[in-house]
């Protein structure tokens, strides 16, 4: 395990994913905990819904929606270098939109869950994600390979539901930067992925997600945090095309596929063997039916140490003040 004086990295991102209504936590760390050790997360988010941003960029209050999450991580290395990643999202949203609206001249009525406009919850989508070590130089790189799959059937007509519904595949790399030479324990750190969804009716869903993150200690071992997430699409139905071709208009969010632009800014702050996190970011641009929104986000990740010999982990724990996930991850060359 990496020393308080190793170099330092922090190489994961909390960029939230628009997922109709909800979001969850998208990973882009260099790291991957030691052999038989890892770190379990539990992340709350607050999601608001303005509208929707139309096929031109342009803002709308139509499908407004109000959101809780929960999401536990689970992060556990198989070996010095690689590492396997479970994720799973609790959510609650409610409907806050219009009666009627419409999208693309074609008048759109609330789904099932939202008529009530009560909170609905469950369980959403179940992340696999695999990653590897690589070292160039001084640089971490951690290639990826994930899968999201329901975790049930539930509902996907409306606003107010637990997500699309659609497995999804998504591949890429993560890396980090040491900026000791800029500021002292400054760093960067980035992602990229490219992702398919599962094609629903014959419509695809292809996108590439870039995540940056900057962050630098102030105030002892506080660290401050600059975030900027874009999605951007490559293949994926217009609202004419819905409106043409598919047979039940009304679970039309299904087939959204957005671009967008989100900007966050966040603090992290280690205690003891655990870090506590806290976060916010909100939607600066987007298109094609991306959502208005911004989320408010805390967390705290404890660490486990060999054996899985429970939280903390005592002595041995894979979570230090300077060696965390949620700060996100301090490195040091093995």
């Amino acid at each position: 395990m990496p020393s308080t004086s190793s170099i330092r990295f922090s190489c994961a991102l909390l960029i939230p994913i628009v997922v109709h209504g909800c979001c969850s936590v998208l990973e882009a760390q260099a790291w991957t905990p030691e052999r038989r050790e890892g770190t379990v997360s539990l992340t709350y988010q607050n999601y608001n819904v303005a509208g929707h941003y139309d096929e031109h960029g342009n803002k709308n209050i139509n499908g407004g929606t109000q959101s809780h999450a929960v999401i536990t991580e689970v992060d556990y290395g198989l070996t010095d270098t690689i590492s396997v990643l479970v994720s799973l999202p609790f959510i609650a949203s409610k409907y806050t939109g219009p009666d009627v609206y419409s999208v693309g001249g074609k008048e759109t009525h609330p789904g099932p869950l939202d008529r009530d406009r009560l909170y609905h919850g469950a369980l959403q989508d179940l992340r696999l994600e695999v990653r590897r070590l690589f070292w160039a130089g001084p640089v971490p790189v951690a290639p990826f390979i994930a899968a999201s799959f329901p975790s049930h059937d539930y509902e996907t007509e409306g606003e107010a539901v637990p997500g699309r519904g659609r497995r999804d595949l998504q591949v890429g790399a993560s890396v980090g930067l040491n900026l000791d030479r800029v500021l002292g324990g400054a760093y960067a750190s980035g992602r990229y992925g490219y992702a398919t969804a599962q094609r629903l009716e014959g419509f695809p869903f292809t996108r590439s997600n870039v995540d940056i993150e900057v962050g630098a200690p102030v105030r002892s071992r506080v660290v401050v945090r600059g975030l900027v997430g874009w999605q951007l699409r490559h293949q994926g139905p217009s609202v004419d095309q819905l409106i043409e071709l598919l047979p039940d208009w009304e679970d039309h969010d299904r087939f959204i596929a957005p671009s967008y632009t989100n900007l966050g800014v966040g603090l992290s702050v280690p205690i003891g063997t655990a870090d506590v996190y806290a976060l916010w970011v909100g939607t600066a641009a987007g298109n094609h039916g991306a959502h208005r929104g911004r989320t408010i986000g805390a967390g705290v990740t404890f660490g486990f140490g060999s054996g899985l010999r429970g939280l903390g982990g005592g002595p041995t724990a894979s979570v230090s003040p300077n060696l965390s996930r949620s700060s996100r991850g301090r490195f040091g060359r093995p």
